[in-house]
């Protein structure tokens, strides 16, 4: 029979199926919403103000947090479009997963930019499936997904990544048994994590995307793979027959990652209780899939982005340490992990004119490309004036006026120091820097309290510019210990108590000088997620006094 299809008006299936329309101006922060999507969010006509702030009381902070970081990659033109689960707090206290997509439309000649998307309720997408781990109830699906993308958004490293795929909470979202990645890195496929054991005989850890493997094929040909039969598995990838040893999974799907159009690499995820994948299934796998390559295209940037500025760091640094005779040195130096910061952390050591030796650690304020700049430039210009054999008070003086001459607008705090290691006199002043530690032949610890200056860089002007010099003695196998603040310091804490933990580590320590550096940035530089930088310089008298 002939005749006209059926009737289609603008917005009808839209709003038939409960999916509500936005629209977000980033300039002025005005939000419109229409009647569904309002209805979605639950909000009431009073709490309307045509703001994106309206929409804050009605999702959960940890989501707020997320999406605040999507709408910044929007806005920083890292991409153009978005898809995200999020809880929904409505009126009745009971929150419900919600879904929403988004594009960055551009106005014409340079008008700005809009965001445009959909929204709505995701339950009935999602409702079917019960994620189970072996021995647990059924768990709310939506809930578990949210949890495990908040943990992959939480990720700064693909390592951290790889981590999450591993935990509880990375396997939860699906209720798999485990799971592979694989990541591009110059056109090859770099395992990150396995399922096979470390030692696997005749798998390739980095292989070519020809090469027949699973997610190998998922890359290549930007389509997920589906195996609910070993035999079937089998069939496919002979060569992984040996391989599975040890581990039993009865159904796998590898799925390709991709954001913004960018092939990042596949995502393997294993199960040991299926025989058949449902719609509800295949939902949840490419959400989660979705949400594995947002945390992969982010935190490759950032490993890129930290290798260019631990390079750039590290270029500035002194290239060798010098070999003396009655003592030896030892230094570190850590980025910060939180992040892409580049610090103004510096440490130095340099032969003096009178056979002693120069010792400098400093900050420059500020955490980024400037501030390392000038960290550069300042260190250099100590070394010279310290190979010249300037005193104390002096070297810092000149480097004051060295920086305050450059017109950064910055200052520096550092602490210098003269030790003549033939016979253990120290002569040390300091520019608000933290204050050195001595480790005494017993392990005993002494904070050497400087007469100190005001950081360098300020003013001359202002007439501060004096920096005192205090004498102190460095006796067979003593340690002294510099340092910046990012080896004490804690958002909230007070200094002293940061100071106290570095002591007690210094003094329980290692006896041997590099183990005890290793030591002291390992467990006092904060860990993964560090905030700061941190640089560590110790010098140890040897135990027989040259001139004897």
């Amino acid at each position: 029979m002939g005749g006209r299809g059926p009737r289609l008006e603008p917005g009808e299936a839209l709003t038939a199926n409960g999916v509500g329309c936005f629209a977000w101006d980033p300039a002025t922060g005005r939000l419109a919403l229409d009647a569904v999507a309002r209805t979605v969010f639950d909000l009431l006509p009073e709490e309307l103000t045509g703001r994106a702030d309206d929409l804050r009381p009605r999702i959960h902070p940890e989501d707020w947090a997320l999406l605040s970081g999507l709408s910044a990659d929007l806005l920083a033109g890292r991409r153009d479009t978005y898809s995200a689960f999020f809880r929904v707090l409505p009126q009745d206290g009971r929150s419900r997963w919600t879904h929403a997509r988004g594009s960055v439309v551009r106005e014409p000649r340079g008008g700005g930019i809009r965001v445009v998307g959909v929204v709505g309720d995701a339950t009935p997408d999602l409702a079917h499936s019960a994620l189970r781990l072996p021995g647990e109830e059924a768990r709310d699906p939506l809930r578990a997904l949210g949890e495990g993308a908040l943990a992959l958004a939480r990720a700064m490293s693909v390592r951290e990544v790889s981590a999450v795929l591993g935990d509880e909470v990375g396997l939860r979202p699906l209720g798999a048994k485990a799971m592979s990645l694989g990541v591009l890195e110059q056109g090859r496929l770099q395992m990150v994590r396995t399922v096979l054991a470390p030692d696997a005989a005749g798998f390739p850890r980095k292989s070519r995307l020809a090469d027949s493997w699973p997610l190998n094929d998922a890359v290549r040909t930007s389509s997920p793979l589906f195996f609910t039969s070993v035999h079937a598995f089998l069939d496919r990838y002979p060569r992984l027959a040996r391989h599975r040893h040890g581990f039993e999974a009865t159904a796998g799907a590898f799925l390709p990652l991709v954001d913004d159009g960018d092939p990042l690499g596949a995502l393997g995820i294993f199960y040991d209780d299926r025989s058949v994948f449902t719609l509800a299934d295949h939902t949840l796998m490419k959400a989660w899939a979705k949400a594995v390559a947002r945390a992969v295209h982010r935190v490759l940037a950032l490993d890129r982005s930290r290798e260019i500025a631990s390079g750039l760091q590290n270029s500035m640094l002194p290239r060798r340490i010098p070999v003396t005779p009655g003592g030896r040195i030892a230094v570190r130096y850590r980025t910060a992990r939180q992040g892409v910061r580049v610090g103004g952390d510096w440490y130095d050591a340099v032969v003096l004119p009178d056979g002693g030796l120069g010792l400098a650690i400093g900050d420059v304020q500020g955490h980024d490309i400037e501030a390392a700049a000038l960290m550069g430039q300042v260190r250099v210009a100590m070394t010279a004036y310290a190979a010249e054999g300037h005193g104390c008070d002096s070297v810092l003086g000149k480097a004051s006026a060295f920086l305050a001459d450059l017109d950064a607008d910055r200052f520096a705090t550092c602490a210098y120091l003269r030790v003549a290691l033939a016979t253990g006199e120290v002569r040390a002043a300091n520019a608000g820097h933290p204050p050195p530690l001595l480790r005494h032949a017993d392990g005993t610890v002494e904070c050497l309290r400087l007469a100190g200056g005001p950081p360098l860089g300020l003013p001359s002007a202002w007439g501060l510019a004096a920096y005192p010099y205090t004498t102190a003695h460095l006796a067979p196998d003593e340690t002294l210990l510099l340092y910046s603040d990012g080896l004490v310091e804690k958002p909230g804490e007070d200094f002293d108590v940061g100071l106290s933990r570095l002591a007690a580590a210094f003094s329980s320590g290692p006896p041997d000088l590099e183990e005890l550096a290793d030591h002291l940035l390992g467990s006092l530089a904060g860990g993964p997620l560090a905030e700061d930088d941190a640089a560590l310089l110790m010098l140890r008298r040897d135990g027989t006094d040259i001139l004897t």
